[in-house]
């Protein structure tokens, strides 16, 4: 086992190295938390001699999927996955009938977005659990059904807390300032209570799903506990200085960052109209490199890339989904079919390594002759047929999928334009909303002024939306004014910090 990654900065190698026990990381954007977290998972281990193993946890599959794909041991035995997983997996599955008795010794499903079944109170939930064995949300996106219910059992059962300190030696948790309150308290409880030894990184900077319930006090809070360290990464290894001089002014803690700021360029503020906005962008803009316009809304962001496909240089909306709001067990299945429909690269051996449980009872013959006709039914667009094959797929692999479901994949693998939203490679030149931009990276971004300001009120959110936009760009940033309410207002913000800073704008920015 290699421990310690070789292109650590200084600041990562501290951490890796230097700093045990409880730790909780503030990086900000492109400062490579990710690999940060990695590294240390991989010094841990190599010092760790005890049956023990470790837990990653994210919030996202794909953030999942790159913590897999990046760590260089056999983490079979380790729990790498989401939060939400972590609960009910390690949790409120195996140990519920502890608590609240043999009746909840019973399979169950998750169902987060179903609006149907939103939960109006704790009481509410566990009585779902029995009568519809699946785990719903509250009606309240600022409470957290899942990790209240897990909390709860996680206190009130031994069981549970035996197994836990038993198994992991460390908990690692990414994007922590995206956490809600209820999940804090859950996790804190395993670091406080349990003493496991608990790995934070998160940005508050890029708190942006606060509409979802995202509390980033939770994260700051945990930088003056008393049992655990908390360091800094601000050494950007994404963008160039200039970019990162920018992004860095947006926020008064970051300001003392800025040091001899120099206009080179790669920022361009351009005045326009709605009419003549995309000729002016294509312009400035090298086709050879890597470009995205990131907008506040999907209509705008498709919107956008034809204006910009229609001046020359195609841009490639990437859409949401129909199957994305699927939140059930089941949920892997409907992407890894979406994918052998529509992408050409992925075959019937990707989907049999995608299933969740390893069983020699799986055949790729059997598996490729069902995902052939399900393919061959939704391309002759005969769905009744399509139906039945996907719950033939789906019973023979032990699931149940509910047919607002299939209805939901119908419409993904029925227009190809989804294709490139499924597609792990990314086109040259696309458009998207700044919230799917999040983790994402290209050489060239445009962004609307206007998007982060609205009725001409700016707000904290507003500036969060702008620092994880402009942060996307590694060596050109394009800033689009079309001279708007809300274009005024979040120009007056900038120039404002920009003057608390002591920096003269034109020292960033250059104006066309």
């Amino acid at each position: 086992m290699k421990p310690i990654d070789a292109e650590l900065s200084l600041q990562q190698l501290d951490i890796v190295t230097n700093t045990s026990g409880n730790i909780v990381v503030s990086a900000s954007a492109g400062t490579g938390k990710t690999r940060t977290m990695i590294a240390k998972i991989m010094q841990d281990l190599s010092e760790n001699r005890t049956h023990k193993v470790i837990a990653a946890i994210t919030f996202t599959r794909k953030a999942t999927q790159e913590i897999r794909d990046r760590l260089t041991f056999d983490s079979s035995q380790c729990f790498i996955g989401t939060n939400n997983n972590f609960a009910t997996d390690e949790v409120i599955k195996p140990f519920m009938k502890d608590v609240y008795g043999e009746s909840f010794d019973i399979e169950m499903d998750t169902d987060y977005a179903n609006k149907n079944r939103e939960l109006k109170d704790f009481d509410e939930g566990v009585k779902s659990i029995e009568e519809y064995h699946t785990i719903y949300s509250y009606k309240n996106v600022k409470k957290n059904f899942v990790f209240d219910l897990a909390l709860d059992i996680l206190k009130k059962s031994v069981a549970c807390r035996l197994y836990l300190q038993a198994k992991y030696c460390a908990i690692y948790i990414d994007e922590y300032q995206d956490c809600d309150i209820d999940m804090h308290n859950f996790l804190m409880h395993i670091s406080d209570d349990l003493k496991i030894k608990t790995f934070i990184v998160g940005d508050d900077k890029q708190s942006i799903f606060q509409w979802k319930g995202a509390y980033p006090e939770v994260f700051k809070s945990i930088f003056v506990k008393e049992n655990f360290t908390h360091k800094k990464l601000t050494m950007n290894h994404r963008s160039d200085k200039q970019i990162q001089d920018y992004s860095n002014l947006i926020f008064e803690e970051t300001h003392p960052l800025v040091v001899n700021p120099q206009n080179c360029g790669n920022i361009i503020w351009i005045k326009a109209t709605y009419d003549n906005w995309a000729g002016k962008v294509i312009s400035l803009l090298d086709s050879e490199k890597t470009s995205a316009l990131l907008r506040h809304t999907n209509t705008n962001a498709k919107t956008g890339a034809d204006l910009l496909t229609k001046e020359g240089l195609e841009h490639i909306f990437i859409p949401k989904i129909p199957i994305e709001n699927i939140t059930t067990n089941t949920a892997w299945i409907y992407y890894a079919i979406a994918s052998f429909v529509l992408l050409d690269t992925y075959s019937a051996y990707n989907f049999l390594n995608d299933i969740p449980v390893e069983s020699d009872a799986f055949r790729v013959k059997e598996i490729k002759k069902i995902l052939n006709d399900i393919k061959q039914n939704a391309e002759s667009a005969n769905q009744n047929a399509f139906n039945q094959s996907v719950n033939m797929l789906s019973g023979y692999l032990g699931y149940t999928t509910p047919k607002e479901h299939i209805d939901e994949l119908y419409k993904t693998v029925t227009d190809k334009k989804f294709a490139v939203a499924l597609n792990p490679e990314r086109p040259r030149h696309c458009a998207l909303t700044i919230h799917t931009s999040k983790g994402l990276e290209f050489e060239q971004v445009i962004i609307f002024i206007e998007d982060f300001a609205h009725n001409r009120e700016l707000k904290e959110e507003h500036s969060k939306n702008h620092y994880v936009a402009c942060t996307r760009a590694e060596s050109k940033l394009i800033i689009v004014d079309t001279n708007i309410a809300g274009a005024r207002t979040a120009q007056n913000r900038l120039l404002e910090m920009f003057y608390k800073a002591g920096i003269d704008p034109d020292k960033l920015i250059s104006m066309q």
